[in-house]
């Protein structure tokens, strides 16, 4: 066995300069919970550079690191031009699960898994 050994940080570093790495990072850190989320995008920013991220993003790296701390709330708008800046984008879609309330449209219809009534 040659080489030196690599820090963990330093392994996650080289890995999250990959896009696809990146995307899958975050998303299975976001499915775990807010919390999980901001830590992953903090270590990617690190990855990546904050103040580089900061200048593509046109975001501060004050906001960015205020944002990334401890009890920190990001704005949609911050978190779009971030992800933005590193080549990513935000998406919604089902869940796998049944939703919690009933699907409604404008028209007073009410759509479930089992029926659809009308309601005036």
């Amino acid at each position: 066995m040659s080489g030196r050994s690599v820090s963990y940080k330093e392994f996650l570093h080289q890995n999250l300069r990959d896009n696809a790495e990146v995307a899958n990072y975050l998303q299975a850190a976001l499915e775990d919970s807010q919390s999980a989320f901001l830590i992953a995008l903090k270590n990617v920013l690190d990855a990546r550079k904050v103040a580089a991220v900061a200048r593509a993003s046109k975001v501060s790296r004050e906001h960015i690191y205020q944002m990334l701390a401890e009890g920190g709330n990001p704005t949609l708008n911050s978190l779009q031009k971030i992800l933005h800046a590193l080549g990513l984008r935000l998406s919604v879609e089902m869940e796998s699960v049944p939703p919690m309330l009933p699907l409604t449209t404008g028209t007073g219809l009410t759509h479930d898994s089992k029926s659809a009534s009308a309601s005036i």
